[in-house]
């Protein structure tokens, strides 16, 4: 089998396919409304829509239908409180959040770029560590995935100290019926929190464009695997990459939001978003063995998407309010 071939074969029909997105919508768009010089990032913008297909696609015809071969609990096939996790992904992987955030925040990354230029802050710039070693594309892609899910790990741990931040991250907690969905299952301001770190992280770490939507891309994909109803274990493995069962230990009543033996105290385990180093450095890494029910104790959330986040705003300014 000539992988080459088969590679090539993909990168011209992705190629073609976002350059026909952009001829025949996008572009006649931004015609329309005069907003053409915002041509060359609307053409970039389609990775989004089309990294986001590609990882719907991969949910709907591998992830669920593992999660009917290797369930790690009995659940309806499609459950009402599922529909909103639905809505949840395609707004985030067809591009539509980042798109958004994107324009709402270009300003203001281009002004931090020109001040750290002005200060002549000097990036990581990864590639320039061990040339030749560094500089291979892949390996500086792997190093960029370590540094900003270490951000990640540290961003996951504050959203469960703070009491008014906890409440917004609730939401991702309050699902009761776990699947491939889940993962996207969160509040608009805590994603605009997280969106607009991880995009700071990545501009000071020197990440380009293309690498940022690549590392973006392959994260939402491995997160939504982790957040599966599959109950799989990795064995040795777990030691390197999150699995399903060791996240949804996290996602446990009990047992991810709470401190141990402190029904309401806020804690947890399990805070790792890809790699559980950062857990088993900072001693918050449980590895389990059995299933358990996942939800907040003593919460319940509406199914329909603006009531949820409405609850989650009001819980969160009432902790901020004087008691």
């Amino acid at each position: 089998m000539d992988f080459n071939a088969i590679t090539s074969a993909i990168s011209s029909a992705y190629g073609s396919a976002q350059e026909w997105i952009f001829a025949a919508i996008v572009g006649p768009i931004l015609y329309q409304f005069d907003l053409m010089s915002w041509a060359e990032d609307a053409f970039d913008g389609i990775d989004w829509f089309l990294f986001g297909c590609v990882q719907i696609f991969l949910i709907m015809i591998v992830l669920r239908v593992w999660e009917r071969i290797a369930p790690a609990e009995t659940q309806e096939r499609f459950s009402s409180s599922s529909k909103a996790d639905l809505f949840y992904t395609f707004f985030h992987r067809l591009g539509i959040f980042h798109g958004l955030m994107f324009i709402a925040l270009s300003g203001f990354f281009f002004e931090l770029d020109s001040i750290l230029h002005d200060f002549r802050f000097d990036r990581l710039n990864v590639e320039s560590w061990w040339p030749g070693v560094t500089s291979i594309p892949v390996v500086s892609f792997v190093i960029y995935l370590i540094l900003l899910d270490f951000v990640d790990y540290l961003y996951h741990r504050a959203s469960h100290t703070f009491n008014w931040w906890w409440q917004l991250h609730t939401l991702h907690h309050s699902q009761t019926v776990m699947t491939a969905w889940s993962d996207n299952r969160n509040h608009v301001l805590d994603d605009i929190m997280r969106t607009t770190l991880m995009a700071f992280f990545a501009l000071l770490f020197g990440v380009s464009p293309g690498q940022f939507i690549m590392l973006i891309a392959l994260s939402q994909f491995i997160q939504s695997w982790q957040h599966a109803n599959i109950k799989v274990h990795l064995g040795a493995a777990r030691f390197v990459l999150i699995s399903p069962m060791y996240h949804r230990l996290h996602h446990a009543v009990g047992y991810g939001h709470e401190a141990i033996g402190k029904p309401g105290v806020l804690g947890g385990c399990n805070f790792g978003i890809l790699f559980p180093w950062w857990d088993m450095l900072f001693s918050t890494a449980i590895f389990p063995k059995e299933v358990y029910p996942t939800g907040v104790r003593n919460l319940t959330v509406s199914n329909n998407v603006i009531t949820q986040q409405w609850q989650g705003l009001v819980r969160s300014v009432k902790e901020l309010l004087p008691k």
